[in-house]
């Protein structure tokens, strides 16, 4: 923002032309009026007016009119001391204050037209019209440059109106989508889930009531709580996508002794080692790890016919390390499979890598790093 010293500045710099082009004008101009000190005072009261110019528009307007048409009232010679009043008159119609601005230019023309009435010669006249001319032409020029500031305003204010309706209508669509989403996720697949748990209840009651074989029982022990586990994660999902709906915490490191134990009752024995990290993990970095286990030991379960796995999950520098091997066939997940593809798109969403394929030593093996830092 200008100081008050450029403003100084600038009022000084009009007083030196203001001053100086009067001067000159009276040697060039005998029949006018000489220049006497209240001459001089309304040159002075015109050129400080350009010093309050920027702040006070209106004050600046009024003083250097008055003194500008007391000026030419009093018949002094003509030359730019009309510049301050003329500058003041288009500001001030600029800013918006139209009435005012016109009635300065009023002022400014009545004032010397009484002058040019008492002492109606044929110069004055031409100079009283002249002069009239001139305040016409600059208000009207302010009120253009307030209409083009008006229209700029109009155009950028409906711009910003238009980009904040689209954003709502994104937003909105958004949001609609994610309520649909969430409606199926509850109305069909939660049913369908729950229903699958209730069945595998019964089913076992049914079991331990006829003295069926331990292993069946033992697998819809592993259903249902596997049943109860995808409600639950299912529930924290549409937490997240129904605003209105209950949250639940997201599974992280401390799931994995779950996942170890269900595969375990499910038949294939499952190791776990997971040396307690010596700070806290990112959200996002522990339930990358969980959803890689996970992934690892589903597929360990139906497709490597494997007797036992392993899971290893330990810091390595600024990064978790996950791996899970088992002693199965080899490849664990049929060609087409969607589960190490949504595994690998999982890690690289956080930065990470991913490596799976067969173990040195037999059987299948996946190891996944996750950055830490990439997410937080």
């Amino acid at each position: 923002m200008r100081s008050w010293g450029a403003d100084v500045a600038m009022a000084a710099g009009a007083g030196v032309v203001v001053g100086w082009s009067s001067v000159a004008a009276h040697a060039n101009q005998p029949d006018a009026r000489p220049l006497d000190w209240l001459g001089w005072c309304l040159l002075a009261a015109a050129s400080l007016s350009v010093a309050f110019l920027r702040r006070r528009p209106e004050a600046a307007m009024v003083i250097a009119v008055a003194a500008a048409a007391a000026y030419f009232a009093r018949g002094h010679a003509y030359s730019f001391w009309p510049a301050p009043a003329l500058v003041a008159i288009f500001a001030v119609v600029a800013r918006g204050r139209r009435r005012l601005g016109w009635a300065g230019a009023a002022v400014a023309v009545a004032v010397p037209g009484i002058g040019v009435l008492r002492e109606n010669s044929l110069d004055n006249v031409v100079a009283g019209l002249v002069w009239a001319l001139i305040v016409i032409l600059v208000a009207q020029a302010g009120e253009a440059s307030r209409v083009r500031r008006a229209y700029t305003a109009e155009v950028e204010r409906r711009a910003e109106e238009a980009e904040r309706s689209r954003e709502e209508e994104a937003l909105r669509r958004a949001q609609e989508e994610r309520l649909r989403i969430s409606r199926e996720l509850h109305d069909v697949t939660s049913h369908t889930v729950s229903l699958i748990a209730l069945q595998a209840a019964v089913a076992a009651e049914a079991i331990d009531r006829e003295g069926g074989p331990p292993r069946a029982r033992e697998a819809l022990s592993v259903i249902r709580s596997a049943s109860r586990e995808a409600l639950a994660e299912m529930k924290a999902v549409l937490g997240v996508l129904h605003p209105g709906a209950a949250r639940g915490p997201l599974p992280g490191l401390d799931r994995i002794g779950e996942l170890a134990a269900a595969v375990t009752e499910a038949g294939v024995a499952v190791t776990v080692t997971m040396p307690a990290p010596a700070r806290p993990l990112p959200p996002a970095v522990e339930l990358a790890a969980y959803r890689v286990v996970q992934e690892a030991l589903t597929n360990t379960v139906r497709h490597a016919g494997a007797k036992a796995a392993s899971v290893t999950v330990r810091l390595d520098g600024d990064a978790l390390a996950v791996e899970v091997t088992d002693d199965g066939r080899g490849c664990a997940e049929p060609a087409g499979g969607f589960g190490l593809r949504g595994m690998a798109e999982r890690v690289a969403a956080l930065g990470g890598s991913l490596r799976v394929g067969d173990a040195p030593g037999g059987g299948f093996r996946v190891a996944a790093r996750l950055p830490l830092e990439a997410a937080r």
